[in-house]
């Protein structure tokens, strides 16, 4: 007999055996008790976390010659029939491949033949969202008003592409991701039963690299096991997937966080001649910062958004403690921006490193001009003081203060030392933002300097051949306009004043371009309000 891979092997064959997904089965079996049978079922969730193997179950309920039951037999030929997928009853239809009004129309005419064996008459429709909109709508008046012996079960990993008539005739179940504790422990047994070694450590990579599907998991075992008879150790998980090991994702954030750009360079190397995966660095670093955050901002009330076990929990948030959440956010900002530019220069390493060097060779501290995001620089108009003395009260707390407490203070903090040279130098990413809402403000900005800022005051200077652009940025709405968008972009709260000025201001450049200018002495000829 030809070798039956884990995934097939241990398929979950009853409600109790599928695993992650009781809030689904317990809905499910309640219903055959009461004898409450939808005529159509919608399946929803990402790949290989049990939506097929839900639907056979179901199936082999309601068909088990005991049935209906919650716990079908699995012996009797309809069961056995239905686990081979040669069931006359049960019909699995591929949707990907059989997506044609003609496939539907043959559908319809056989929904009106009675089952041969069992109760109903079932149709498993996978992938349902891949069939055409012809067929969809060929479908539509038999989903409505199908025979009493027809159940339709649809199954898809993209919910949002089946039409809003299919839904609204449907029962929806959203399946969710299958947790890490699950996955580890179902692999032990797995690998209990196969007789395959494995390290604990080893078990926890395979897990984490499935990213919540069961399938995956089982799939990544099987491979593995294929190595030799010494069984699975770590070191191979991390060899044949490519992925970074913890340790190295740890020692690469140290050398952020302590501002070592030097060390930062020597972990990226050798993990690059380890040949591993930089697209998968680049998602694993912003996912271990965005860990970073949640201990920052909630610690211990938030460790279950964190999926790591106990012992990595608390050095991630020891970790965040030796860095200020703007400069965590900050770093995820230019993580994220690393991504972005390797996609158009095909190349992940350079991308990083610059990203590496921003991180490491800036301030010391985040300098307020960080551009946070709409919700946290809500916080900071919140809870940002407009003197000295509310500062002192907001930083000097009666009570130790909470986590999330402390993050807010820092931001607040941040933003409290907002100076002009930091407004200059965003100058052009203001406007960028403001053309976003009204590109005409954007444009009166760029004939603009910003030349005084005290007190949450700006003041903005024009020459006197561009008295028309400051007089139509003094129109009411327009100047709330970019005081709001301002204010957003600086994290706390902006009033403007606009004047006529005798000389330009010159602008200063951001460090980068400033760099540039001097290495190949040049002079700005041009700007745009671009970011």
């Amino acid at each position: 007999m030809s070798y039956l891979v884990l995934a097939r092997k241990y398929r979950p064959q009853s409600f109790d055996e599928l695993q992650g997904q009781e809030h689904i089965t317990k809905i499910l079996k309640q219903a055959i008790e009461g004898g409450r049978i939808a005529h159509a079922f919608l399946f929803c969730g990402p790949r290989g976390i049990g939506k097929t193997s839900c639907a056979r179950i179901l199936a082999k309920s309601l068909n088990c010659q005991n049935g209906p039951t919650l716990r079908p037999c699995g012996n009797c030929f309809t069961c056995q029939e239905i686990a081979k997928g040669n069931s006359f009853d049960v019909i699995e239809i591929d949707g990907a491949s059989n997506r044609g009004i003609d496939e539907i129309r043959a559908l319809r005419e056989n929904v009106k033949f009675a089952p041969t064996y069992g109760k109903y008459k079932i149709y498993i429709v996978d992938e349902v969202h891949m069939l055409t909109t012809e067929a969809f709508n060929a479908l539509l008046k038999t989903l409505e008003e199908p025979p009493e012996h027809v159940i339709f079960i649809f199954a898809t990993t993209e919910a949002n592409k089946v039409p809003a008539t299919i839904l609204s005739r449907c029962q929806r179940f959203d399946f969710k991701r299958i947790s890490l504790e699950t996955i580890t422990v179902n692999l032990k047994e797995v690998s209990h039963k196969e007789g395959i070694k494995v390290d604990d450590e080893a078990f926890f990579a395979i897990a984490k690299a499935a990213g919540g599907s069961m399938r995956d998991a089982l799939g990544i075992l099987d491979q593995l096991s294929a190595l030799g008879a010494k069984g699975v150790e770590t070191s191979d998980v991390f060899s044949m997937l490519g992925i970074v090991e913890m340790e190295w994702l740890f020692a690469l954030t140290d050398a952020l966080v302590d501002k070592n750009c030097v060390n930062a360079m020597r972990v990226l190397n050798q993990i690059i001649e380890a040949g591993k995966d930089l697209k998968q660095l680049g998602k694993d670093l912003t996912e271990h910062f965005r860990h970073m955050m949640i201990a920052k901002i909630g610690g211990p009330q938030l460790n279950d958004l964190i999926d790591y076990p106990k012992n990595v929990k608390e050095r991630l948030a020891s970790q965040a403690q030796r860095t200020s959440i703007g400069g965590i956010l900050k770093s995820i900002e230019l993580l994220i921006e690393a991504q972005e530019t390797s996609r158009i220069m095909e190349t992940v390493r350079m991308p990083l490193e610059v990203a590496f060097a921003k991180i490491t060779l800036g301030q010391s501290k985040v300098p307020a001009t960080y551009e946070a995001s709409p919700a946290v620089s809500a916080v900071s108009a919140v809870v940002a003081p407009k003197t000295t003395a509310e500062l002192s009260l907001a930083v000097k707390p009666q009570a130790k203060p909470s986590p999330s407490a402390l993050a807010q203070m820092e931001l607040v903090a941040e933003a409290s030392q907002l100076s002009l040279l930091d407004i200059q130098q965003q100058w052009n990413s203001l406007t960028h933002e403001i053309s976003r809402r009204k590109m005409s403000l954007a444009t009166y900005l760029q004939e603009a300097n910003a030349c005084g800022f005290k007190d949450g005051l700006l003041t903005v200077g024009f020459l006197k051949e561009h008295h028309f652009a400051k007089e139509s940025l003094e129109v009411k709405e327009n100047l709330a306009l970019v005081e709001k968008v301002f204010g957003e972009k600086l994290g706390r709260s902006i009033r403007i004043s606009l004047k006529i000025i005798d000389e330009s201001i010159p602008k200063e450049a951001q460090p980068i371009v400033q760099d540039v200018l001097e290495m190949f002495g040049g002079k700005v000829v041009k700007e745009w309000h671009n970011e």
